[in-house]
């Protein structure tokens, strides 16, 4: 009985260990809780509302791809899928890269992320820019630059391992 008991137990730590398993920093799965954390950032949320609504013509969303480059390249890349809903901008999808032509795409060292993440963005934030390859329109970014530090704070709020993806 002790036996079977203590399996029992055993089993429902290992369950609960498993479950509660961070993702790789800009795995997939990092990428689907970026966009539930999205959802619940204000800043983003409704400091990019107007963005939101400048969908290309053929698309359904906006998309910012970003990768580690310590990891691989694009083929590595997560992406998140932004549409304007109730006045807002609201992240739909997190996950796998999958828009052959992002609005944005982004990707950087670790430690330059890391940084980025932590909120060490330079004067004014301009120092952005230095840390990472940006492809995209660099003005409509510094348009939104409040979001922008917003979208990059959050990188680091999501709980995370430093593997590879």
């Amino acid at each position: 009985m002790k036996k079977t008991a203590l399996s029992i137990g055993f089993s429902l730590i290992a369950t609960a260990s498993f479950s509660f398993a961070q993702p790789a920093f800009m795995s997939p799965e990092y990428a689907k809780e970026f966009c539930d954390l999205w959802n619940k950032t204000p800043e983003l949320t409704e400091g990019l509302a107007k963005w939101a609504k400048n969908i290309k013509e053929g698309k359904e969303y906006r998309s910012i791809q970003f990768y580690r480059s310590d990891c691989g390249g694009p083929e590595k890349a997560v992406e998140v899928h932004i549409i304007p809903k109730d006045g807002k901008a609201i992240c739909v999808y997190g996950g796998k890269a999958v828009d052959p032509n992002p609005d944005f795409q982004m990707y950087a060292t670790d430690e330059n992320w890391n940084s980025l993440a932590r909120g060490e963005f330079g004067f004014m934030g301009m120092g952005i820019m230095s840390k990472m390859t940006f492809k995209g329109s660099k003005w409509e970014a510094m348009q939104n630059m409040g979001p922008f530090k917003a979208f990059l704070l959050n990188l680091g709020k999501v709980p995370h391992t430093n593997q590879c993806p």
